[in-house]
């Protein structure tokens, strides 16, 4: 945790929290690394994350750089956790918005009520930008003259910051150039104002990957302005689209 000190807050708190389900483990918390077998933190890992593949894998991810951090201290010659698989992530079908859906909300957010979400759900729906990167952006990063978001590296979730092209920007004409403050219940309300009852998590982010793929046809394009390392996420999940046109995209693009 005193290495993790300069992350941001919410990251702490989920390796605080990860790190006590592992120490919860009966008899682990006084085993010294050098000691631990692979074996010994397989066992761990299932006793303390079996119930969530998700959480299994993060769980991995936190022990190994855990060892990682013992063996720069010369508290243990190797990282066990190297020989224990990580199970693979499962996948879910993308279901995108429809254009309809998306204009649903826009019109939630052209209201009074909502207006200083506006820009906000366009950063999300036609730059793809997450949640949590939208919340975290100053008035400077966005570049209107020129047409550029810029992701800082504190702002993004990989750490890695990117540059984003500011489409459709003509639907920014009048609208507040704010990222209001209490950021993620102002979400929530727009999309109860919306009438989203269920909102799968990120499907502005897939809608928008959806959508660009079908009409761009660029994936290393795509892959740049998504922040991913390489394509391989996006030729898993995109490749095949039954949910989408085309004609669609055409759409969602103002084409």
């Amino acid at each position: 945790m005193e290495e993790r000190s300069s992350r941001r807050a919410t990251t702490r708190r989920d390796l605080r929290h990860f790190v006590r389900r592992m120490l919860r483990v009966e008899g682990m918390a006084e085993r010294p690394l050098r000691a631990m077998t692979s074996a010994d933190c397989r066992q761990l890992l299932a006793a303390a994350f079996s119930g969530s593949v998700h959480s299994y894998r993060k769980g991995r991810a936190i022990l190994h750089s855990i060892f990682a951090h013992g063996m720069r201290h010369d508290w243990c010659s190797i990282n066990p956790v190297d020989a224990v698989p990580s199970p693979a992530a499962q996948e879910h079908e993308i279901v995108p918005l429809t254009v309809a859906e998306v204009q649903q909300l826009e019109q939630a957010a052209a209201t009074p009520r909502h207006a200083d979400m506006r820009l906000s759900l366009h950063l999300m729906t036609y730059c793809g930008l997450r949640p949590n990167e939208v919340s975290r952006l100053r008035a400077e990063d966005i570049n209107y003259r020129d047409g550029e978001v810029v992701v800082r590296p504190a702002v993004s979730k990989t750490g890695g910051g990117r540059v984003v092209p500011l489409r459709r920007r003509g639907l920014l004409r009048g609208v507040l150039r704010v990222i209001p403050r209490n950021w993620q219940n102002r979400w929530r309300a727009l999309r109860r104002a919306a009438e989203f009852r269920h909102w799968q998590a990120d499907v502005l982010r897939h809608t928008f990957a959806t959508y660009h793929l079908l009409y761009f046809r660029n994936p290393a394009e795509l892959q740049l302005e998504m922040g991913h390392s390489n394509q391989a996420l996006l030729r898993s999940r995109y490749t095949n689209l039954p949910r989408a046109s085309r004609s669609a995209a055409r759409e969602f693009w103002g084409c």
